[in-house]
């Protein structure tokens, strides 16, 4: 119950400033205009009537979805720790009856909570995986569901790196680059040459790439077996880093802040 507390004040927090909310949407919206123009233009240009197996339409529909996963996976949480760390208040929450890491999550997923309802309607209105047998729509479920705690589970382990930088503000423009690049928020991965084909297992297009083209039905049920198994891995790759890297930043914390 403490810890369902804490998803419903954070869903409160992301309501109560309506601005800064809708602000962050129309930034998203602008950008997602100006990639379909783009992506419209090639095609017009090309003459093809599909690039990757995708067609205007369905190119249409992917930047909309793996905008809003843009959104949904967020880097927040490191610069929440930092911030944490830099006080010294990471003190009090250490000493608290709480994990705090269970508790980050249920914060990470109540401020994610509005665009997981537009992500969740466009999966049940417009694509076509629970259309497709109990089989598809379960393991796309999982898929999901894997993929999001992976996400959760990475981010947490980089922001370990706050006990031993002052300021971690430059990790933003970077995360985002990556999400841009190697998520498929700036262009579907199946475009590029087939010699760096494996890019399409990094943990960040697992959370913007394959999820979207899942939504579009763009995934077998093999395809969709291959990324959970990375997702699992990764998963455990970031557990790993997460036990090891907590361990020596608690030595290494003066509980001071800065």
């Amino acid at each position: 119950m403490k810890y369902w507390v804490t998803c419903q004040n954070a869903l409160l927090t992301t309501l109560a400033y309506r601005g800064n909310l809708l602000l962050h949407l129309l930034t998203t919206a602008i950008n997602v205009l100006v990639a379909i123009f783009m992506w419209l233009a090639v095609y017009n240009f090309s003459g093809r009537s599909n690039i990757a197996g995708i067609q205007p339409n369905q190119m249409v529909i992917y930047l909309i979805v793996v905008n809003i996963l843009a959104l949904i996976f967020s880097a927040e949480p490191i610069f929440k720790f930092s911030s944490l760390v830099r006080s010294g208040n990471l003190s009090v929450v250490l000493i608290r009856p709480i994990n705090y890491f269970i508790q980050s999550f249920w914060d990470y997923f109540g401020r994610a909570i509005p665009y997981l309802i537009v992500y969740g309607l466009t999966t049940g209105l417009v694509s076509p995986v629970f259309h497709r047998g109990l089989r598809y729509g379960l393991s796309s479920l999982l898929l999901m569901l894997i993929t999001y705690g992976m996400f959760f589970l990475l981010i947490t382990a980089i922001s370990l790196c706050s006990f031993w930088l002052v300021q971690v503000w430059p990790l933003r423009p970077v995360l985002s680059a990556l999400f841009l690049l190697l998520g498929g928020q700036a262009f579907p991965l199946q475009v590029l040459p087939s010699a760096v084909s494996w890019l399409i297992y990094n943990p960040f297009s697992l959370a913007g790439n394959q999820l979207t083209l899942l939504l579009l039905g763009k995934l077998s049920l093999y395809q969709i077996a291959i990324a959970t198994g990375w997702a699992i891995i990764w998963t455990v790759v970031a557990l790993a880093i997460l036990k090891l890297t907590w361990q020596r930043g608690i030595h290494s914390y003066e509980g001071v802040g800065s």
